[in-house]
């Protein structure tokens, strides 16, 4: 428990328990229009401090404690630590449930049976069993009843009411026998909802498929579920929503598989490839095309179409249908080259780059703030040359000796021979990469991590709330993503927010070196080689980052990046460090992790946005193009 503190509650424990019985608690947590326990915290401290300005010390207490315990963010994931910080800036945090002291958890205890409000009492009830020793049963089963009243709609779904749903089931099974009446009651509910489900509720049935799937739920139901999920997907279909009905047709095909049922699996298979085909061609029939965006769709519906074994192809035409499909990929990459534009941000003012940093994404809603956020800088390649060029100019002397470099642990990595002249010219290019590969790089890294990325990610975390969920879900709209890689580029994004760096850049790596060769091997690149046994085995991220498809298809500058920070000796070779165990604590929370952390957001966010973006711009000259024909 927190010793810093205050014993008030300790002090004056019988007041504060008859302070709660009228401090009006009950009409703040019913006055909560939007779901969720920010807000019911955020109303909670609120009334805290109207009381406080009242002197009505006890009542302030007593509310300030509840929007305390409201505060935190719920992570069923994580059975014994489910509660994690609303907030972390710098070395410091919101409160965490060791936070509270003995005689404030007592408090707690004493007033839960007499909360009738399902998202306070499951708060309380789940902190009281999780803190108090020893652990009595009747706590968790309060909070599995109080989550479970939560109901299974879209707006408290999509609000916290997934969390809470997950918390309960969690919960079921800390506590073994006691909970498995509460467990197939919690099935039964979910599976009833989700036969509810319409396409006008969109993810809903989704979230609900995918909580079942992932806590190992609805098995005997699983040929139901398939049917339903197919159904909604229809329904997608039926009015163009080509992106949802897409998904739907995946989650049904691992429910079919479940079922047994795998020709029905391979139907809906090959029914989410041609979502994403309808996709594109619903892309380059509006009134915004772009040759880029329905590329990405047609990658996707290749890689779909891969997936079906070979022994069940011949039925619906896949290998043929996967040619034709390459010729139209190709088609369309040449038309994207003549979409693509330079993103140029402004020149940087060293003094006040803090200060600008957290200006951008100050007081903006969370989608603007993130791409603000990812927008901060733009590393150039050409900049990147010339300045090389430039400061081996200025000192010919020691950049005409060769140069011998040495990894952390004093391996030789790499040699240059030094500039042939005064001047670098087109001989000397091992030493100009050298020069901004081990200095021009890094020193540009160092700077907008330090002055650009951490201040406005303080100001970001504080004023917004990044779910994991969110992120995954973000993942799944992104183009760049490869399909079932949602779920780990979304935890890698998400540790990142929770300034947990190491961690982030271990699940990020290997799946940047597959976000490079999924692209490629759907173009019908060869991403592998045979050995002389004809053992075939697939090229790491230091081969595949050298194929001109590879700088084809993510530009100059990303190319270089991707090099520069995961596979490049005379870099902080990220990829390989990681693969080989040799990144140490400091390496793990460097300038540079940081870096490939937000470098990935940015591959993420800005390839989700540009599509995004397109959508809107379609939908404003669809409505310009309205008003046009109704003043004619």
């Amino acid at each position: 428990m927190n010793e810093a503190r205050d014993s008030y509650v300790e002090d004056n424990f019988e007041r504060v328990l008859d302070a709660f019985e009228h401090c009006g608690w009950e009409a703040v947590v019913g006055d909560v229009s939007c779901k969720g326990y920010a807000s019911l915290s955020e109303a909670l401290h609120k009334c805290a401090t109207i009381a406080a300005s009242e002197d009505r010390e006890a009542h302030a207490k007593v509310l300030r404690l509840l929007g305390e315990a409201c505060s935190m963010m719920l992570s069923p994931d994580k059975s014994n630590e489910p509660f994690e910080p609303l907030v972390r800036i710098g070395g410091g945090r919101s409160i965490m449930p060791d936070d509270f002291t003995d005689s404030e958890i007592d408090f707690f205890t004493h007033i839960v049976d007499s909360i009738d409000k399902p998202t306070l009492k499951g708060r309380l009830a789940d902190l009281v069993w999780l803190l108090r020793q020893p652990r009595d049963v009747k706590f968790a089963l309060d909070a599995i009843d109080s989550y479970t009243q939560i109901p299974l709609d879209v707006d408290n779904w999509f609000g916290d009411g997934e969390q809470c749903w997950k918390r309960a089931i969690g919960l079921c099974r800390m506590i073994g026998p006691t909970g498995a009446d509460h467990l197939d009651r919690i099935e039964t509910s979910m599976i009833e909802a989700l036969d509810s489900a319409t396409p006008e509720d969109k993810f809903f049935g989704h979230g609900l498929a995918d909580t079942l799937w992932s806590e190992g739920l609805g098995r005997s139901n699983s040929a139901d579920i398939a049917a339903k999920l197919g159904t909604l997907a229809k329904g997608f279909d039926s009015i163009g929503d080509f992106h949802a009905s897409g998904r739907f047709y995946n989650a049904a095909a691992r429910w079919f598989r479940s079922s047994g049922d795998d020709d029905k699996a391979i139907d809906v298979t090959v029914a989410e490839a041609e979502a994403f085909v309808s996709d594109a061609t619903a892309r380059m029939s509006s009134d915004s095309p772009s040759h880029g965006v329905a590329a990405s769709f047609v990658e996707d519906a290749i890689q779909v179409y891969r997936t079906v074994p070979r022994d069940q192809r011949d039925r619906h035409h896949v290998d043929q249908r996967i040619q034709e499909l390459r010729l139209r990929l190709s088609e369309h990459g040449e038309r994207a080259q003549e979409e693509m534009v330079t993103v140029r941000g402004d020149e940087i003012d060293v003094g006040d780059t803090i200060q600008k940093a957290r200006d951008t994404v100050r007081g903006k809603p969370v989608h603007e703030a993130l791409k603000a956020f990812v927008d901060l800088h733009r590393i150039s390649v050409r900049e990147l040359r010339e300045a090389a060029i430039k400061n081996l100019s200025h000192t010919p002397f020691l950049a005409s000796i060769p140069k011998v470099y040495s990894s952390r642990d004093g391996r030789v990595i790499a040699r240059t021979p030094g500039i042939s002249g005064a001047v670098p010219s087109v001989d000397d290019e091992v030493e100009i990469l050298g020069q901004m590969n081990r200095v021009e790089y890094p020193t540009r890294v160092g700077i907008i991590v330090q002055a650009m990325i951490l201040p406005s990610l303080d100001v970001l975390t504080m004023e917004h709330r990044v779910r994991t969920i969110d992120l995954i879900n973000l993942a799944r709209l992104s183009p760049i993503v490869p399909l079932g890689r949602e779920v780990l580029f979304g935890r890698a994004l998400a540790y990142g927010f929770n300034r947990d760096f190491a961690t982030a850049i271990h699940l990020l790596a290997p799946q940047i070196e597959h976000m490079v060769r999924v692209p490629l091997k759907i173009a019908g690149v060869s991403t592998s080689h045979l050995d002389q046994h004809g053992i075939e085995t697939e090229n790491g991220l230091s081969t595949l980052i050298d194929l001109p498809q590879t700088k084809a298809r993510f530009g100059e500058d990303v190319t270089y990046e991707i090099k520069a920070l995961f596979c490049d000796q005379m870099g902080p070779n990220l990829r390989n460090t990681i693969a080989h165990g040799l990144l140490d604590d400091q390496q793990a929370n460097s300038a540079e992790a940081v870096y490939a952390w937000w470098l990935g957001l940015q591959l993420v966010f800005n390839t989700y946005w540009y599509s995004l973006d397109k959508e809107k711009t379609g939908d404003q000259q669809d409505e310009k193009s309205e008003d046009d024909s109704s003043q004619n």
